[in-house]
């Protein structure tokens, strides 16, 4: 048995179309299934939990959805070592399923979840600060990053042009809105065995894969298999270098700057001058001027191919 979990709102009303395309596959290859669709905020979660709170036996789940619906199944799953995951991604930015090669049509992404090839055991991150503990599978960010995804989420621009192709450039304008108004912070970071102070502090986030932003290479040696976080930040006094390495970073060689500094560990402790937004794969979790980062003991099988 199959169980999906659709977004039928992912990209602009996309999912429910697609959905309806992908059913017509399944029926022709009589695959037992059954699907439920998400309406607000939070349903994902809630599905993922009622799916898998009560099973005894190997279950698949797979999500039609972005890296945000993904976070939704990923915080409600139960019982996770029966669960094996499978992601047809329709979001705007699908980071997650970048980190191990895109397919070239949704029907290939089907395919692989019915006849997986390799299914690879997955680490997923834990964020906490004063509001949330909340799992991560991409990337979790504190500042800069998690600032412009804040605009993003509670714009009203984003809910009137949702189906227009106007939504992406929502992203861009609000990316330059808060470069203008986002001042610099200094960080304390705590690592397995070192604390170092970075003053001119922008950019600051832990990651479990090596995109996050839509394709943008921060950390290009992160992988969600090898029972280590990545961390990156991005120090400067000049707002310019800021976007010049962000730009860099689509190719990771951002990585070569003095005002670059990544490392890989099991926790992570950040500490702010003041209080800014922390998000957790582009999911606002509160404003803290902490936060806190280290692996689930437990591993989730997410089919990759």
């Amino acid at each position: 048995m199959y169980h999906f979990i659709v977004n039928p709102n992912s990209r602009g009303g996309l999912g429910s179309k697609l959905w309806e395309k992908l059913k017509i596959i399944l029926d022709e290859k009589k695959i037992i299934y059954n699907y439920s669709l998400t309406k607000n905020s939070k349903d994902a979660e809630k599905i993922a939990t009622s799916l898998s709170e009560n099973i005894n036996n190997p279950t698949t789940i797979i999500v039609l959805g972005g890296d945000g619906t993904l976070n939704e199944v990923v915080n409600g799953l139960k019982n996770i070592n029966l669960i094996t995951l499978g992601v047809v991604p329709i979001g705007s930015g699908n980071d997650f399923v970048r980190s191990f090669g895109d397919k070239k049509t949704y029907q290939q992404y089907l395919e692989s979840i019915l006849s997986p090839k390799e299914i690879v055991e997955y680490n997923m991150g834990i964020v906490e600060n004063e509001n949330y503990t909340r799992k991560f599978i991409v990337s979790s960010g504190i500042g800069f990053d998690a600032s412009i995804t804040n605009t993003v989420n509670y714009s009203i621009f984003r809910k009137i042009f949702k189906n227009t192709p106007i939504v992406k450039l929502i992203y861009i304008f609000s990316t330059i809105k808060i470069l203008i108004q986002y001042k610099s912070l200094k960080y304390t970071v705590h690592e397995d065995n070192k604390v170092t102070e970075f003053d001119n502090g922008f950019f600051c986030v832990v990651m479990n894969t090596p995109y996050e932003g839509k394709a943008v290479k921060f950390c290009p040696n992160a992988k969600g298999y090898d029972n280590y976080l990545d961390f990156c930040i991005i120090t400067s006094k000049h707002k310019l270098k800021i976007v010049y390495l962000i730009l860099r970073a689509y190719f990771g060689k951002h990585i070569t700057s003095k005002s670059v500094y990544i490392s890989k560990g099991k926790n992570f402790k950040i500490e702010c001058s003041d209080i800014t937004h922390c998000h957790t794969d582009g999911e606002q979790i509160g404003k803290s001027n902490w936060a806190k980062y280290y692996l689930a003991n437990n591993k989730l099988k997410i089919i990759v191919n």
